[in-house]
């Protein structure tokens, strides 16, 4: 009897599955691995295109070939599957359908759930996935220079509010023009954050409002490439006219925190200590974390994330992390500080681990100011 591994998800949402096969569709596929043999099994809808998209050496196996009614039952089919491998249980991920999972072991078999990741070797980056990364890079970078263009061009009212092409800039106004520029670029992303003010000082605010000048803007934009499915990331923060002398502050400890970060990062190095070095350099220009009046105030997220088929995937630089890197991981760096009197800061970069250290992957400059025109 055989063991064998076992996906059934979209290509289009599971990066397990799009890792494994290369192949993106809408619908929920199977895929699997038993001894030398690597296969999906798809409807015929899917069947001609996945022979023209899937990695080498995946065979492409029709349902009907599993299922000899036609029908679409994955269940069926999968036992159908085992039945013809001699396969008699199954190392699945750890999302794997509960309901899909009960019903194979109902038939007899070990359904056994990976506890870590399904594909530990994801963490470190070929030299193709770094080339998709960096292209989803670019495509970030034209997004959000596209998003200070916009704020270039907008004047400031009486009321303090930006103004452009006739009508209030809103947060949804500059999210659109970010968007479509990175659409046309083959990028998109459904959550860009341009959150202005008290907004900022919520890390995942997406935004919503006039935007107003002499406050924080922080510009968040992650696309995520339609032809490989990997994502970039990138966040600046810059306010309309005249940053207030705390706003400097802040912009000058987040740099020097992101830049010193960048230093620690190498092979053998521990997430966790790299964070906290990261987090005394802000506290060293005096800016303490903290909770008061039911909100969080100072850093208190995580420096990183790993980034490739998924915008957060692991290794994790935050202050649980205590497993050393080992190369060739995709990170990025993004210490940040929030307070609700007058808004955050974030400043992200995206690295590779070298042998030696680290390379910034990311091109766009760091601007705090950008000139105010009277309207």
């Amino acid at each position: 009897m055989n063991k064998a591994d076992l996906i059934f998800a979209a290509g289009e949402t599971s990066a397990d599955m799009l890792y494994a096969c290369g192949f993106r569709a809408p619908d929920p596929f199977i895929y699997f691995t038993c001894l030398q043999e690597r296969g999906i099994i798809v409807s015929a809808l899917e069947q001609d295109r996945a022979e023209k998209e899937c990695k080498p050496n995946v065979a492409i196996f029709g349902r009907n070939e599993f299922s000899p009614d036609g029908r679409p039952d994955p269940l069926e089919i999968i036992c159908s599957l085992a039945e013809s491998r001699d396969i008699a249980e199954f190392r699945v991920p750890s999302d794997f359908p509960l309901g899909l999972a009960d019903g194979l072991r109902q038939h007899g078999l070990i359904v056994q759930a990976e506890k870590g990741l399904f594909y530990p070797e994801r963490q470190r980056k070929s030299a193709q996935e770094l080339d998709h990364i960096i292209a989803a890079l670019r495509v970030a970078e034209a997004g959000l220079r596209r998003g200070v263009a916009v704020i270039r061009e907008a004047a400031v009212n009486a009321d303090g509010r930006l103004v452009w092409n006739g009508e209030i800039l809103t947060s949804e106004i500059l999210q659109a023009e970010i968007a479509i520029s990175m659409i046309r670029r083959g990028g998109f992303s459904d959550a860009t954050i341009a959150a202005c003010g008290n907004q900022a000082a919520q890390p995942h605010h997406t935004g919503s409002g006039p935007l107003s000048a002499n406050k924080t803007i922080i510009l968040d934009i992650f696309p995520r490439l339609h032809q490989t499915g990997y994502w970039g990331d990138l966040t600046r923060t810059v306010v309309k006219g005249q940053a207030p002398d705390i706003v400097k502050k802040a912009y000058a400890a987040v740099f020097e925190a992101r830049e010193y970060a960048k230093t620690l990062i190498r092979p053998g190095a521990i997430p966790a200590e790299i964070h906290e070095a990261a987090k005394t350099v802000l506290e060293n220009h005096g800016f303490r974390t903290g909770r008061q009046n039911d909100r969080n105030f100072g850093f208190f997220h995580g420096l990183g994330h790993g980034l490739g088929l998924q915008i957060h995937e692991k290794p994790c630089l935050d202050s649980v992390g205590a497993e050393p890197l080992q190369g060739g991981e995709v990170l990025t760096v993004e210490p940040g500080l929030y307070y609700p009197e007058w808004g955050g800061v974030r400043l992200e970069d995206v690295v590779t681990v070298t042998p030696d250290g680290c390379r910034c992957l990311t091109e766009m400059e760091n601007v705090l100011e950008i000139e105010a025109m009277a309207k």
